[in-house]
């Protein structure tokens, strides 16, 4: 099974690679493709709190705060005091951040197009739902969860 880490590994870096070359070649030059989940639920909701945008992204909050950082230098995002709770942060994009969202659904249909050539439909089904529960089984083990294994 040591092939199949393997092969998950060398695609990840290979979508790491075509993303940042993709999002350079449009002159976003400095985002990085760990921005994209981030950037991703801003495009689906216009003020997201920095708690919620962690566990939607499932990245630790101080990953995520590093993240929203380097977006807000950029000028691609903002932050602000939530108007309900004023201990939470709420982040939202700036004018820039939602000129990116044409090119962002771009990218990401010319990824998702990419990586599917010559792979039946059904075959990529059962590899995101393998690769859900591969992550399911991490996150339990890492938590002390996952039931005794057999044998």
């Amino acid at each position: 099974m040591q092939d199949f880490a393997s092969e998950v590994s060398h695609t990840r870096t290979l979508v790491n690679t075509f993303l940042s070359g993709e999002l350079a070649r449009r002159g976003y030059g400095g985002l990085a493709p760990s921005h994209g989940d981030i950037l991703a639920e801003l495009c689906r909701e216009e003020r997201v709190r920095m708690s919620e945008l962690s566990r939607r992204i499932d990245r630790d909050p101080s990953t995520v705060t590093a993240l929203v950082r380097k977006l807000v230098k950029l000028g691609f995002a903002k932050t602000e005091r939530d108007e309900t709770d004023g201990r939470a942060t709420v982040v939202l994009l700036t004018e820039r951040g939602r000129a990116l969202e044409r090119d962002f659904s771009e990218i990401s249909e010319l990824l998702r197009t990419t990586w599917e050539k010559n792979i039946a439909p059904e075959d990529l089904a059962c590899a995101a739902r393998v690769l859900a529960e591969m992550r399911r089984n991490l996150r339990d083990k890492i938590a002390g969860t996952a039931p005794p294994s057999k044998g």
